[in-house]
């Protein structure tokens, strides 16, 4: 393992190298006094022969070797943790292709040990090729093979064909289909995971009746790490039937509580902002605004209230502090937004919003395109809220790509504009720019943060402009 790790070594000595005064002080992510191989394991070319050294047992078993090592997400937590998704993408002899996920966890000194010995003693790994749990104790990290989750003990049957292929067979009229059809082969997708939190899975069933009829179905797999699944289950039942008509959102098919799963519908299409760059925005954010309005002037009783300007307020605190702290030599930057961000709420409190139903988590990366049509997912923060919150994400949510998609601002402001103005023709209701922008702040303070825990070392480069565009909004408080 010693001449694997010295040669990772070499793969990774310019990420420490930033021109940006902003990165280049104590606080420098990469420069964690109590995770000094931060470096290292957030560096995916650095990683990749490590990871097939430890487990080169299950490599052999397969007759597989990695192609690529790649870092899907990132939680850092400074002077604290870093969790890592690693997806591996492998080939075996046969030449077919497949991936597996590794859940890292980059510990303090003294504490991968115990948590490896813990995550054995527990007793409910499941066991296969791949070793369930392992220990890089140069690192000080441990690995989780994927479904194996210490906060996500759900995962495991979730992820399971065989499981799956049950409830398909209990649930059958779930899918329009009479008794007697049987499961002939099943099989899932990698989609999305946030270690300790969610994890979306695609799955695809082939089934046939006792005639020799075949039928395809498929479905996501969206598994929760606490008991919340039956919740959001319900509140994506109430948005579909009650929303579908403002907007296209996939169905939901069955909730299975011994996994914190519930199973919705696909509805066939690509990101929306995969496609971005070719769409013809004159056309395309218009209709976005139409649709948004539609569903913000539905009526979807069964949802439950929420106090945006509380929830807007909590979540600008808990970032602003968190960045100050991060970045000291901003922290009176931060300071001074979250001054005029307290004394706006103040007064917006005396003059409530609308009552609507709100996605509350409406973003660009949100929808669904396939053609001219577009979907809504991810319901999980479906509230009866101020429609403006809503409006701000979205419009915050444009703003941000310039610093991580690299679109330009000319054309990202004339997109927000496109947005805006047709959405106000649409509804009642007035896009007050005070409150407008101190949904704004809340949002962009969340991004930054994010930006952080993932350490996007791209868009902390643009850390000075972003917090210009917060000032920005902050003025927009006294409007």
């Amino acid at each position: 393992m010693e001449c694997w790790i010295k040669q990772a070594k070499l793969h990774y000595s310019k990420i420490q190298q930033s021109s940006n005064p902003m990165i280049q002080q104590s606080t420098n992510p990469f420069n964690d006094a109590k995770l000094p191989h931060l470096g290292m394991v957030t560096n995916s070319a650095a990683m990749q022969p490590i990871l097939a050294e430890n487990f080169r047992g299950a490599l052999e078993k397969l007759n597989a070797h990695i192609e690529n090592c790649a870092i899907e997400r990132i939680q850092y937590r400074r002077n604290r943790r870093c969790r890592l998704l690693y997806r591996l993408n492998l080939k075996d002899g046969s030449g077919k292709k497949f991936d597996q996920w590794f859940f890292g966890k980059l510990l303090r000194e003294g504490q991968a040990q115990r948590q490896y010995e813990e995550a054995l003693a527990a007793g409910n790994l499941q066991n296969g090729v791949w070793q369930p749990v392992a220990l890089l104790p140069e690192f000080e990290m441990v690995i989780y093979t994927f479904p194996n989750d210490p906060d996500m003990p759900g995962l495991v049957k979730a992820a399971d064909p065989s499981f799956a292929q049950a409830q398909i067979e209990t649930n059958l009229s779930a899918f329009g289909l009479p008794e007697g059809w049987q499961c002939e082969q099943i099989n899932f997708a990698r989609v999305k995971y946030m270690p300790g939190k969610r994890c979306v899975l695609r799955y695809n069933a082939r089934l046939q009746n006792r005639f020799g009829e075949n039928r395809e179905v498929s479905f996501y797999s969206k598994t929760y790490c606490d008991g919340m699944s039956r919740f959001h289950y319900q509140i994506l039942q109430q948005a579909h039937a009650r929303l579908s008509n403002a907007i296209n959102i996939p169905r939901p098919l069955l909730h299975v509580g011994e996994a914190n799963t519930l199973w919705q519908e696909p509805w066939e299409g690509r990101p929306l902002i995969d496609n971005l760059d070719q769409a013809d925005w004159e056309e395309l954010f218009p209709r976005l605004a139409a649709g948004v309005a539609s569903f913000h002037r539905s009526q979807c009783e069964g949802l439950p209230p929420v106090d945006t300007l509380e929830r807007a307020f909590d979540s600008a605190q808990e970032d602003a502090q968190m960045l100050g702290w991060l970045l000291p030599a901003q922290r009176l930057r931060f300071n001074n937004i979250l001054l005029n961000f307290s004394a706006a709420k103040e007064r917006l409190g005396e003059l409530p919003g609308p009552l609507v139903p709100i996605h509350g988590a409406i973003r660009i990366e949100q929808f669904v395109a396939r053609e001219r049509e577009l979907a809504l997912v991810d319901f999980d923060a479906a509230a009866l809220g101020d429609p403006l919150y809503d409006v701000a994400e979205f419009l915050t949510s444009l703003q941000y790509l310039e610093f991580t998609a690299g679109f330009s601002r000319e054309s990202l402001v004339r997109a927000a504009d496109l947005f805006r103005t047709s959405y106000q023709k649409q509804v009642l209701w007035k896009l007050a720019p005070s409150r407008l922008a101190y949904y704004a702040i809340s949002a962009l303070l969340s991004k930054m943060h994010d930006t952080m825990k993932n350490l996007d070392v791209n868009a902390m480069q643009k850390f000075d402009e972003i917090l210009e565009i917060l000032e920005k909004w902050s003025d927009g408080l006294l409007d």
